[in-house]
């Protein structure tokens, strides 16, 4: 008889082992009893399969950690005093919002000068009118050397007047080209004194105030980015297999959060923990609204049959234990 959820009822299981034996329910007697000693064994075995219909039909469920999809500690490729600090722990930051400034006086003079010049024309205008008054020169020359007026002397040195001067407009543009690229250069050193977020997130520390020095290994804030978060769970190998990138899992976070979140597998790796036989598996969670926190317990649902460990591995880790607490030797009998 099948009882609910699928388990065998060891009653009923009882009753038809003894009507096996004797076509009815006997009085137990004499050699019946050698029937009888087979009933423990079957009531275990009704307890098994009841054990095991029920494990075949629950979905496996493991513990797991919700992270920070990621996390960045901002520092600054200069050394120099930190000017201000525009955030604090707990402030949300988005992509590209100012965080901190370093100390920039020096900097944004030079950038002021290089947007100076980068924006004057008097060289290349006066050059250019140097060149106009060579270049009538040697039309005046050459119109004398064509009357036998003008030697060609003259006409020669009024050609190399003409072509120094056309050389001086090309390195007067030259020279403002470079000045523009120097304003760039300028640009790029000041805005290494400004620190950005590069990510979506939430600080979670501020290690350093207005007035500090920085160095370039030291860290200024850390950014975590909370949206998604990252499920990180440890699966026994034997499961390895059943899941799957891409795959889609219930999350459990524990209290106060709570809930079911949808999460959707990303990652499985690979490579085995030999010591502890199990793989890593990673799930991507969205929180579009951060309403769940990073770093919080959980438990994550998969949608296959939970498997039974093998009984090599209960014999193991009993072989494993007895090697760890081996049993007292006993002391020798004495000799006779």
């Amino acid at each position: 008889m099948i009882g609910k959820g699928g388990t065998i009822e060891a009653k009923t299981l009882k009753s038809a082992m003894m009507m096996t034996c004797f076509g009815r329910p006997p009085r137990l007697r004499g050699k019946q009893r050698a029937c009888a000693a087979t009933l423990p064994i079957a009531a275990l075995f009704g307890v098994t399969l009841a054990v095991s219909a029920t494990s075949a039909s629950a979905a496996a469920t493991f513990d797991c950690v919700m992270d920070p999809s990621l996390t960045v500690k901002l520092g600054s490729p200069v050394t120099s005093t930190l000017s201000e600090v525009l955030v604090d722990r707990g402030d949300t930051v988005k992509k590209g919002q100012v965080v901190a400034r370093i100390e920039s006086g020096v900097e944004e003079a030079v950038v002021k000068i290089n947007e100076a010049r980068a924006a004057s024309k008097a060289e290349i205008e006066a050059k250019q009118a140097l060149l106009e008054q060579k270049n009538g020169v040697l039309k005046r020359k050459l119109d004398l050397q064509s009357h036998n007026v003008s030697s060609t002397q003259d006409v020669e040195t009024a050609q190399a007047e003409y072509n120094v001067a056309k050389q001086d407009v090309a390195i007067a543009t030259l020279n403002r080209d470079m000045a523009e690229l120097e304003l760039t250069r300028s640009r790029a050193l000041l805005e290494q004194r400004t620190i950005r977020s590069p990510i979506d997130g939430i600080v979670d520390q501020r290690s350093l105030g207005p007035g500090e020095y920085v160095r370039p290994d030291a860290n200024i804030v850390t950014v975590s980015r909370v949206d998604p978060l990252n499920v990180e769970a440890y699966l026994p190998v034997r499961y390895y297999g059943a899941i799957k990138v891409g795959d889609f899992a219930n999350v459990h976070p524990d209290d106060p959060v709570g809930g079911d979140h949808k999460a959707q597998v990303s990652v499985v790796d690979q490579v085995f923990d030999a010591a502890s036989g199990t793989f890593g598996v990673r799930l991507t969670l969205p929180n579009p609204a951060n309403h769940v926190p990073g770093g919080l317990r959980c438990k994550v649902t998969f949608d296959v049959p939970e498997k039974p460990a093998p009984a090599f591995e209960a014999s193991n880790r009993s072989m494993s234990n007895r090697l760890a607490n081996p049993a007292p030797l006993r002391p020798a009998p004495p000799a006779d």
